[in-house]
Order: C-alpha cells, then sequence, then structure tokens
C-alpha cells in the first residue's frame, strides 16, 4: 500500500520517497513508492503533474491501493530501494483543490435550489456540474452564483471526516454513499456533507471566485458551465484586456458597446448595398481595361482593390462577355475561367499542373478556383500560354 500523503496534507509540494518497485509497460517506466504526494485523478479530479527527480510524470494511476507514477523511459533510470524527490506542479494542484471544493459548494447551492447535483467534470478550462431538473434561465444563474459568493466571504473552514458505516448517521450527506468501510466525508462546515476522495483547500475563502458561464440541456437534465478559482481569475483578467481593446478600437465606454457596435452594423449595411451597387460598373471598367491591354487570348491579374467576390466577378466576365481565358489573383485566392474547353480547359491544366504550380482548387469546366500556395502568377501565366497555343 502506497502512503498517500496528499491526504495527511494536500499543500505539500515536495517530498522524498523510495522507490518500492519499477515496472516497463509499452514503452514507459511506472515507478512504485512507499509513498506519495500525486493524486492519482477520481470523482471528476484530474490526477497531478509534477517531477521525480526531475523527470516529468506522465500519470498517476491507483490500483489494489498502490499509486504508480508513469514516466519516459528513455534517460530515466531508477530502481527499487533508491530515493527519489517528488515535486508536484503546485499551481496546477491549488488550482484542483479550489476547484473541487468549489463544486461541492456550488452543487450544495444547487441542491438547495432544487437541482440535485447527478454528476460532475472537473476540467482544465472549466467545471461541468450536471444536475436534476430543467435549465436554469439566467436570472437563477446569476442569484446561484451570488449566494455561492457570499458564502465564500464566510469564509468556512473545510474539515475530513474518516467514518465507518456506524458513524454516518452523524453526518447530513447530501448524497448517500454506497456500500463502505471506510469512508471519507468532506465537510464545510455546518453547510455541505460529501463523500469524495479528492483534494481540497482548507478553507472556502481559498476558492477566491466563481462565475458560472451558461447552462444546457443535456439528457433531458440540465448542464451548468462555471469557471472556478484561478480559472474563474484568469477569465476575468481576459474579460478586462477584451474590454481595453475594444474601448480602443470604438473610442466609447463599455457601458456603450451594444450602441456601437448597431451603429457599425448599420453603416456596414449601407456599405454593402453600396457596393453590390456600383461592383457591375467597377468589373465593366476593370475588364474593359484588360481586354484593351491584353496582347492574347488569356488575361492575368493580381487584383489589388475590391474584395474577393470582384475578382470572381472580372473572371467570369472576361471569359462570358469577352471569350478570354482569365487568370484572377485576389491575395493567395485565385479564379481560373474560360469560355470553352476547345481553347483552354481549365480541369486538365489542374489535373496535370497543379501539383507543380502549387495550386490548390477545383470546380467545373471553364470555372475554377482555389489556393495559390506561391506567389508565382508570371510562371502560371507562361504556363497557361503555353498549353493554350499547343491546342
Amino acid at each position: 500500500m502506497t502512503e498517500k500523503v496528499f491526504y495527511q496534507n494536500p499543500y505539500t509540494k515536495k517530498l522524498m520517497a523510495t522507490v518500492t518497485e519499477v515496472r516497463e509497460k509499452e514503452g514507459y517506466l511506472w515507478l512504485l513508492t512507499d509513498q506519495t504526494i500525486f493524486y492519482p485523478g477520481g470523482g471528476g479530479q484530474l490526477p497531478d503533474r509534477g517531477k521525480i527527480d526531475g523527470q516529468s510524470v506522465l500519470d498517476v494511476k491507483e490500483k489494489n491501493g498502490k499509486i504508480w507514477h508513469q514516466l519516459e523511459k528513455e534517460n530515466a533510470k531508477f530502481q527499487t530501494g533508491q530515493k527519489v524527490v517528488q515535486e508536484i506542479d503546485w499551481s496546477y494542484r491549488y488550482y484542483q483543490m479550489q476547484q473541487h471544493t468549489g463544486q461541492h459548494l456550488l452543487s450544495a447551492v444547487l441542491d438547495r435550489a432544487g437541482w440535485p447535483t447527478v454528476s460532475v467534470h472537473l476540467g482544465e478550462a472549466y467545471t461541468l456540474i450536471e444536475v436534476e431538473g430543467r435549465l436554469l434561465d439566467s436570472a437563477e444563474l446569476k442569484d446561484l452564483e451570488k449566494q455561492t459568493q457570499q458564502l465564500i466571504s464566510q469564509a468556512l473552514p473545510v474539515f475530513i471526516h474518516w467514518v465507518i458505516p456506524d458513524e454516518i448517521k452523524r453526518f447530513p450527506l447530501r448524497r448517500p454513499p454506497k456500500e463502505f468501510d471506510n469512508l471519507r466525508l468532506v465537510e464545510i462546515k455546518g453547510f455541505d456533507y460529501s463523500a469524495c476522495g479528492g483534494t481540497h483547500v482548507q478553507n472556502i475563502a481559498e476558492i477566491g471566485l466563481v462565475k458560472i458561464l451558461g447552462c444546457e440541456k443535456i439528457r433531458g437534465r440540465a448542464r451548468i458551465k462555471a469557471l472556478l478559482g484561478a480559472r474563474a481569475f484568469q477569465y476575468l483578467e481576459e474579460l478586462h484586456q477584451v474590454n481595453f481593446q475594444l474601448r480602443e478600437k470604438l473610442k466609447t465606454d463599455h457601458l456603450q458597446f451594444n450602441e456601437r457596435v448597431a451603429q457599425l452594423q448599420e453603416e456596414l449595411t449601407y456599405l454593402k448595398r453600396l457596393k453590390k451597387f456600383y461592383q457591375p460598373f467597377f468589373v465593366e471598367v476593370k475588364c474593359n481595361q484588360l481586354v484593351k491591354e491584353a496582347d492574347g487570348p488569356a488575361v492575368f491579374l493580381k487584383l489589388e482593390q475590391g474584395e474577393q467576390d470582384d475578382a470572381a466577378a472580372i473572371a467570369k466576365k472576361l471569359s462570358n462577355d469577352f471569350k478570354k481565358v482569365a487568370f484572377i489573383q485576389f491575395d493567395r485566392r485565385f479564379f481560373l475561367t474560360s469560355p470553352s474547353a476547345r481553347l483552354f480547359d481549365t480541369i486538365k491544366f489542374l489535373k496535370e499542373k497543379a501539383e507543380s504550380l502549387e495550386l490548390k482548387g477545383g470546380g467545373p469546366q471553364g470555372f475554377c478556383q482555389g489556393i495559390m500556395k506561391q506567389n508565382n502568377l508570371e510562371q502560371i501565366a507562361e504556363t497557361i500560354k503555353m498549353m493554350i497555343k499547343q491546342n
């Protein structure tokens, strides 16, 4: 059996342990030590990260009371009886402690409001709590978040109890446990009692912040998405940075964002109508200019003005109205048109030359489009001219 130091003191960051067994499996080393600070995961909580003698621990698993640590086999030399230094990734562990305790607290608040927890997922990015009952609306989520934050401000201590079956009646558990010989209970003083094998903070004030992001329907139940602890503070900082950038770009206070965006949407709609009106004139003028300057049956252009759909319209008009083969580039997009396969076969061109010219695209005969991997319009033009001459 491995001594679980993470239960005795979850705040232990570094520990000297003794290797009791070394195994190789599928190209990895698995170390068993007499004691460990590495939590193996469970109850929705992810395994700890960290290092053993400077080697990264890739995974941690528990089997029959023994906790194994997975490491890369290369450059790792361990043997039975060797003293090793275990060091966990403390920021990651502490976030997991905040998150797990925060989930207990939020689940207890939800339970009292009529939404008992069915399952949880404690992820790196966010926390998911699936509950029985209908979807919660935004006002209800806001109220639950406020209740949870008010409890955090009360700084209730967190206690751990190990109990046997005869003692369980002393604790008003939120969810009844399965059969057990010795059960680990996590208590948020006087507020919540839950059977749990995870790591937790000593006081709910350490959770710091709770932010509920929303609620969605899943399997006929409601699933709440939340950020807890360090991740909630990170989210707040990210929002602050976005807010700052938008204030600079929109030249207005964040309270006026909606009005400013609505104004910009109106302006964009107006500009789109103008563009739709003027595009045929632009395309007509550009095509006449290109045909006048052309010295053969093909026209090539890298369009620096307008937009992508202007390039497509020019290519089509050159072939439909002026009977020209056209290759029009816009940024790294291209449009290739031909009035007939007899003059120039666009499909054959892409099939035979796309790889060597580093083009990727396709389309029906007479109109192809795609991506230019290289800015090689001159090389493409020479190839098309040569193929036209060969027809």
